[in-house]
This record gives C-alpha cells, sequence and structure tokens, in this order.
C-alpha cells in the first residue's frame, strides 16, 4: 500500500497579468505535428482547450519566453474526505479465531470498535469523517443517511465513538455491496474540494447480493475513474476475493503486485476454482462451499495445496489451499488483530491528511480564470522540473479537477506516491492552453 509521511510541500501559482500572447502566436509545431510527443486526442469529458494547442513535448508553459507568470500565490493541500462503513454482522461477535468468545476474551466487535477509537484519537482534526453501521437492523437493508455524517473530526470524532459504543453486532447478513452503494450516493452529496473516499471495515463476504457481484465491482471501479473516490477495503481475520477485488478496483491496491483474485475461497460452482480444483461443500448440509484442490495447480499462488489425502472421516473433508494469499486489501490477522488493524487504519487516514490534492487559487481577479487555460509542474528535489498533462485517467502521471466547481486538482498516478514519499515542489501557472495527455 501506499506510505505516507506529512510533508512540506511548497504550492505556488503563478498568474499572468499580461495574458499570455505569445502561447498564442509562437511559431513551431503544434499538437500532433510531433510523433511520439503528441498531447493526444481529446478525452471525452476533459474540456481540450482552445484550438492549435502545442504539442506537449515542444511547449513549457513555465518558460518565461511565454510570458504566463509574473506573481506567486501559496496554497494548501486539502485533507479528505472519509466514511468508514464498518460491519455489525452476528460473526463479529466471535474471537478474532472465529470462535465463540469465553469469559474475558474480546470478540472482534469489541477489538474492532477499541482500535477505531484508539486511532480517532490521535488523528488530526482536520481529517472530515463519518459512519455508517451496516445493516441497520437483522437482514439486507440498508439505511439511506449515515450513522454519523461526514464532518471535520472536531465535531464528528465524539460522535463516531458514541455511535459505536452505543451499538452492537448481531445481524444474521452481511450486505456489502449495498452498504458501499449507499455509500457511494452519499459522497455524491458532500461539497468543497478534498478526496473523498470509503473505508469498508468486515468479517465476511456479500451475503445478500452475491449474484450482482460483478456488476458491483464495475460500478467500485466506475466511481475511481468517474469521481475520483478511493475505495479501502479492511479485512478482520478475513482474505477473500470480494474485498481484494474492491481495493483493487477501488484504487487502493496493498502493494502493486497484489491479485484481484488472490485466493481460492468460497465458491458457488466449480467454474469459481482455479485451475482443476472443485467446489465443495465442507460439512455436508450445510450449504457453504470452498474450493477444494488435488495439487499446487489448483490453487492461486503463493497459496499451496497440501500434501496427503482428504481427511478420512465418516464425511471426508477436502482438501483446501492453504498459506498467505497475495491479496490486495488490509487484512488484521488473527495473531495481531488489533495492531495490524491499528495500523490499517492509521495508514488510511494518513493518506487522506497527506493527500495528492491541493486548492486551486485563481488570481488576483477570480473572474477572469479559465479552467482551459491551468497547467500543473512537480519538481523534486535535485531534479528538472515535470510538467503533467491534465488526464481523466487516475493512474497516469496527470493532474485532474477534483470536481465540476474546479475548486482544486488531484495529482494522480504513481508520481502521487512519491510526492508523499519526499520533499517537492508543485506548481500552478495559469494563462497558457491546458497541455492534455
Amino acid at each position: 500500500m501506499r506510505r505516507s509521511a506529512f510533508l512540506a510541500f511548497s504550492l505556488i501559482l503563478a498568474f499572468g497579468v499580461s495574458g499570455c500572447e505569445s502561447c498564442t502566436t509562437r511559431t513551431g509545431p503544434r499538437d500532433g505535428e510531433i510523433p511520439g510527443l503528441d498531447a493526444g486526442p481529446p478525452i471525452p469529458g476533459v474540456d481540450a482547450g482552445p484550438p492549435g494547442r502545442f504539442d506537449a513535448g515542444n511547449f513549457d508553459p513555465f518558460d518565461p519566453a511565454n510570458g504566463c507568470g509574473s506573481s506567486a500565490i501559496p496554497t494548501e493541500r486539502v485533507p479528505g474526505q472519509l466514511l468508514l462503513v464498518f460491519d455489525r454482522s452476528g460473526s463479529m461477535n466471535r474471537t478474532p479465531g472465529g470462535d465463540e468468545p469465553s469469559a474475558g476474551d474480546p470478540s472482534k466487535w469489541d477489538v474492532s470498535r477499541a482500535a477505531i477509537n484508539s486511532v480517532l484519537s490521535s488523528v488530526s482534526d482536520e481529517l472530515s469523517m463519518g459512519l455508517v453501521l451496516f445493516p441497520p437492523g437483522n437482514g439486507c437493508d440498508i439505511a439511506t443517511s449515515p450513522d454519523v455524517p461526514v464532518a471535520p473530526l472536531s465535531t464528528s470524532r465524539s460522535q463516531i465513538m458514541g455511535a459505536l459504543n452505543s451499538s452492537s453486532a448481531g445481524s444474521s447478513e452481511t450486505p456489502m455491496f449495498s452498504a458501499l452503494a449507499a455509500g457511494y450516493d452519499y459522497l455524491d452529496t458532500l461539497s468543497g474540494p478534498g478526496q473523498r473516499g470509503i473505508v469498508l471495515v468486515t468479517d465476511g463476504a456479500e451475503t445478500c447480493e452475491e449474484s450482482n457481484r460483478d456488476m458491483f465491482m464495475m460500478r467500485v471501479a466506475d466511481e475511481r475513474a468517474m469521481n475520483n473516490y478511493l475505495t479501502y477495503a479492511v479485512g478482520l481475520s478475513q482474505n477473500n476475493n470480494d474485498l481484494s477485488t474492491i481495493a483493487y478496483n477501488g484504487g487502493t491496491p496493498r502493494t502493486d503486485t497484489c491479485l484481484p483474485e488472490c485466493t481460492s475461497d468460497l465458491c458457488t460452482s466449480n467454474a469459481d476454482c482455479p485451475g482443476a480444483g472443485t467446489c465443495d461443500e465442507i460439512f455436508a448440509g450445510s450449504g457453504i462451499r470452498f474450493c477444494s484442490c488435488m495439487s499446487d495447480a489448483d490453487c492461486v499462488a503463493p497459496q499451496t495445496c497440501p500434501a496427503g489425502s482428504p481427511i478420512p472421516l465418516p464425511i471426508p473433508i477436502p482438501r483446501l489451499c492453504q498459506g498467505d494469499a497475495n491479496c490486495c486489501h488490509y487484512n488484521a490477522s488473527e495473531g495481531n488483530f488489533q495492531t495490524e488493524f491499528e495500523a490499517a487504519l492509521a495508514d488510511i487516514a494518513s493518506r487522506f491528511l497527506d493527500s495528492c490534492v491541493f486548492e486551486l487559487p485563481r488570481g488576483t481577479d477570480p473572474s477572469s480564470f479559465d479552467p482551459t487555460q491551468v497547467n500543473v509542474g512537480v519538481t523534486f528535489d535535485g531534479e528538472m522540473r515535470r510538467v503533467l498533462g491534465r488526464s481523466s485517467m487516475p493512474d497516469v502521471d496527470s493532474w485532474d479537477f477534483t470536481s465540476p466547481d474546479q475548486t482544486s486538482i488531484i495529482i494522480q498516478g504513481p508520481i502521487c506516491d512519491q510526492l508523499l514519499m519526499g520533499s517537492a515542489t508543485v506548481e500552478i501557472v495559469l494563462g497558457c492552453p491546458t497541455i492534455l495527455i
């Protein structure tokens, strides 16, 4: 997962008082005239700017010869808005190892609630956060509004802690797809700049809408691509393909090499299993099916198939793939449950505090601001400035507006990770046609 640190960024906004006449009168190659340097074809939903823009490889909007910069205005990064979507199903009343708790043994609900309260106590008041407990009752229904609306933690911290302390686990279902969908709908209602995202915390898999899985996973990816919404997933002693794919499609893979379909787990048919694995009931009549294996080829690496024959009980138990799975979501393991869960939450909170979202001042005359004449540059210590193009593709080194009101920008792609890991200067210059990717 991306690691973040609190960095001192310097963001300089240069704006042209005398306009940018040289940007439009300069002779030389224009967009599309130099192979390999072309700024690219128009992107749906992205303003292409004035016609005849210069080729990205030949035009430097930060060059003083272009007359685009004459003054500087400092600005600040914008802390994000985060919605915690937290599972209160009945299995949360079990221990991290999955057992019924005996006297004095804390349940996953107890340990998770304590971990959330601990992390919230140490996170800056600047972060905005809210809470959804799902499901609200004992079934598949989902509330239409959050238990605690998203607000700066100076306001919402005590409300979140109070909601957790006054609630309990016990639902018979885990409608996490519907809970996330409602979360996205709620994020749409928020205003103001800043990265928006959801943190899903659960100890299981979807139980209400399994047949809609593919459609829902597409929505997670669409929310990332279209709205810049990040979706984190945290498993509580739980590695499964639902959580891994949510994290992958939501733009928050734990590592660069993790697998969306990372493990051989719950299944409904043989088609759900890798290799020649079969979908079997572990206990006859239970209705719960897992992928069994006969060799390592039936498992998703690095998991392996244990040697030997199926356990010869009165009803033989098939072999199941074992070992750590290369999943994309965070997972709080049984042995280090509270420590790993707290570390996951703290890392996500830091990601939203030390974000790659910046306010976009509009100069001394905001009424003359032109969103088609914005360019962004990033300079790392000891390196030359990199001029980023604007793009709607979040995985490419680029920038984009965070919302239609164009009050902030997000720097996206791998370069965002570099920004969070080291000192850099980010500059915005107004007055010359936007370079597009």
